[in-house]
């Protein structure tokens, strides 16, 4: 790192810090913490959520799968790339979840099924989010460790202290700050600006890349894998463990049956100033996914390149020695790439790469705090509580937990040790509480017959599965259970070293578990329909200033013809932003079926062919529409900032809009309240809010 370096590491989060303290002037409620007023608009959301996606961690995570594939999994993701967006565009959960105007999911699970499942689900929500956020400060920690070149230990008023303990301490203080002093208001605003200056870096690193390491030199490393373990025909791959076709499948699969379960954006989730802009965030997301994964895959097989190739064989050999100095196998894998980018980016390059990823870290920690912190308030502590909390220790209590969220995850990481991949571990973690929530999610807002005993069973079923999972995925645990109780039991079978099932299968078994489950327990629990109208604030139940537009049930949107039959919310604009960029994703999806039907029945192409087509459908396409998406969404965002900011000005506040389910009295005497039932036409729910809260 030279001077330059650390000039450009500097600017851009001096910048930030000083927009996080602007921020702090705009709390004025618990809502406006939470969920940043509700009154946040879709670039604003787009670039935001899509930064705090970017996390330093999630970026690691990606870098190991392509060591592992190569180019491969590309070609695969572009199955999953439609149905996500037909996710999106028909607004599935996301819509009738904002409908609900719940503040956190385990609101309107209340709402929805019991007080006493909310308080389950709250409790393991939390412990589901702070086992996955748990790695995140050593992963992190270490990619500075070792991009950077630093001692593992060192020495502080005559004392030896871990230098991985140092970094964790110091970035976490930073997160901390940054997420206590505003909230949701302020993860919103910097992280949109962080989302806009990473996009520049982005591109920036990509060309700087190309000027470094050519493109004949990439494809001569990535072919030269033994067979069965091709980087770059997805049709020689067969051999490739983990992160495979089948991965792509399930991670499908689970991203859809678990939207919004998950809830490590819970705050970007219900800070749209309507249901519509939350699902157009939604949306224009997958535009800018483009220039993020396009850098990551092309910093992967660079890296893999400066490594192998004989051009590069003088820097290779210290590069290999540095990572032969790790005595843990696991962290060499994850550690290769910082290592080889510490030598291979150029001067400048390297203080921008640096820079993007402390502003993912920022992002990405300070989305999962606020979450896994606020809903250990919202839903663990407040329904325990039989007097609400006043606005001002409401807040201090927030703080405070986010505070216990990152003290859990400093210590957790000084202790754990990571034995999967990254992106396996959280797979697994997330399970615990995706693998019977999704079915809870979409059985309670789409199925009149869902049951509160459909939803426990469902639950307990899924995070038991899950929690077997870890059990039996860490090598560590697995050998325990091996030597000390199979073999005694069964000495004549050979165990394997690692268990059958990776974290994304046992999440997969979970799920699918869950939601059988669900429908049985429901079908035979079910004595009357439940009253969706009222939930979703539809028709007769409809708050004061909402739109009444006409929607097609779940059933009827599914239908060929009404695929992309846009509702009366959207605009020309909106239409062709969504259809365009579905079109374009069954453009690339048509494409890789007619090369998959010329490989496996006509002719298998040579690597030449395998050249040209990554170098313009991995390369190219997603460059020139990641140099558009840049100006696209800097300048919606900036437009969407200023928005931002004059609502939240100007917007009256409701105390009582604090993620709390008050409960209607009865007609016949206000003094009674009327019971929560599941199947009951009446349901308690929250107050109606002013006409000025009420924007969908």
């Amino acid at each position: 790192m030279q001077i330059i370096d650390w000039i450009l590491v500097a600017l851009p989060l001096a910048f930030v810090l000083v927009v996080a303290l602007y921020t702090n002037r705009f709390v004025k409620s618990v809502a406006d913490f939470l969920s940043a007023g509700r009154c946040a608009g879709r670039y604003l959301l787009a670039n935001a959520r899509g930064e705090s996606d970017s996390g330093l961690a999630n970026t690691m995570s990606k870098f190991e799968v392509v060591l592992v594939s190569g180019f491969v999994l590309n070609f695969w993701e572009k199955i999953s790339i439609p149905v996500l967006l037909l996710i999106g565009i028909s607004g599935f959960v996301v819509y009738r979840f904002r409908e609900t105007r719940a503040l956190t999911l385990a609101q309107f699970f209340e709402a929805r099924y019991s007080r006493n499942y909310r308080l389950f689900m709250g409790v393991l929500a939390f412990i589901s989010g702070i086992l996955n956020y748990g790695i995140f400060p050593a992963v992190s920690a270490r990619f500075f460790i070792y991009f950077l070149h630093l001692p593992l230990t060192v020495q502080i008023a005559g004392i030896e202290i871990s230098t991985l303990a140092v970094l964790m301490l110091t970035y976490l203080s930073i997160t901390v700050f940054m997420t206590t002093i505003g909230g949701q208001v302020t993860l919103m605003v910097t992280d949109c600006i962080e989302g806009i200056l990473s996009h520049a870096i982005y591109l920036i690193i990509i060309v700087a890349i190309c000027f470094v390491i050519n493109w004949t030199e990439i494809v001569e490393v990535m072919s030269t894998a033994e067979p069965g373990k091709s980087h770059i025909n997805p049709f020689d791959a067969y051999k490739i463990e983990d992160f495979n076709i089948w991965f792509v499948a399930m991670s499908l699969l689970i991203t859809a049956y678990s939207t919004m379960a998950l809830q490590n954006k819970q705050g970007f989730n219900s800070a749209a100033k309507s249901a519509h802009e939350s699902r157009m965030g939604h949306v224009l997301g997958h535009w800018r996914t483009y220039a993020r994964l396009l850098m990551i895959l092309m910093l992967g097989v660079s890296a893999v390149t400066f490594l192998e190739h004989p051009d590069f064989a003088q820097d290779s050999v210290i590069i290999h020695n540095e990572i032969g100095q790790i005595s843990d196998p696991y962290i060499q894998k994850q550690m290769t790439v910082p290592i080889t980018l510490s030598h291979l980016l150029p001067t400048g390059v390297k203080g921008l790469f640096l820079a993007m990823m402390i502003m993912g870290l920022l992002a990405g920690d300070s989305g999962h705090m606020h979450s896994w912190g606020s809903i250990f308030v919202q839903d663990v502590v407040l329904p325990l509580r039989k007097k609400p909390l006043s606005p001002r220790g409401h807040l201090w209590a927030l703080r405070l937990a986010i505070i216990g969220v990152a003290s859990f995850a400093f210590f957790f990481s000084m202790v754990f040790q990571q034995t999967q991949y990254i992106a396996l571990w959280w797979a697994l973690t997330a399970g615990v509480f995706v693998g019977g929530a999704g079915a809870a999610i979409i059985g309670g807002l789409y199925w009149k017959k869902g049951t509160t005993a459909g939803a426990w069973s469902a639950q307990i079923t899924g995070s038991t599965l899950a929690l077997i999972g870890i059990l039996l995925t860490n090598r560590i645990s697995w050998g325990w259970i091996v030597n000390s109780i199979l073999e005694p039991l069964f000495p004549t079978i050979e165990w394997p070293g690692t268990f059958y099932l990776n974290g994304m299968q046992m999440t997969f078994l979970a799920a699918c578990s869950a939601f059988a489950v669900y429908v049985v327990v429901s079908w035979l629990t079910c004595r009357s329909d439940y009253n969706l109208d009222k939930l979703l604030h539809r028709g007769p139940y409809a708050l004061p200033g909402d739109q009444s537009v006409p929607l097609m049930s779940l059933r009827e949107r599914f239908k060929l013809r009404n695929i992309l039959q846009f509702d009366g919310n959207f605009t020309k604009t909106d239409k062709l932003v969504s259809g365009g960029i579905f079109w374009w994703s069954m453009l690339l999806l048509v494409v890789n079926v007619v090369v998959s039907v010329w490989n496996l029945v006509f002719y298998q192409w040579p690597i030449e062919w395998w050249s040209k087509y990554w170098l313009i459908t991995a390369v190219g396409f997603p460059f020139l529409i990641a140099m558009v998406t840049l100006v696209w969404f800097g300048i919606g965002g900036i437009r969407d900032m200023i928005q931002f900011f004059a609502a939240l000005r100007t917007m009256a506040r409701d105390e009582t809009d604090d993620g709390r389910v008050i409960y209607e009295t009865s007609k016949a005497t206000s003094a009674s309240i009327e019971p929560l039932h599941p199947q009951s036409s009446t349901f308690p729910t929250r107050k109606s809010e002013p006409v000025a809260e009420s924007r969908d």
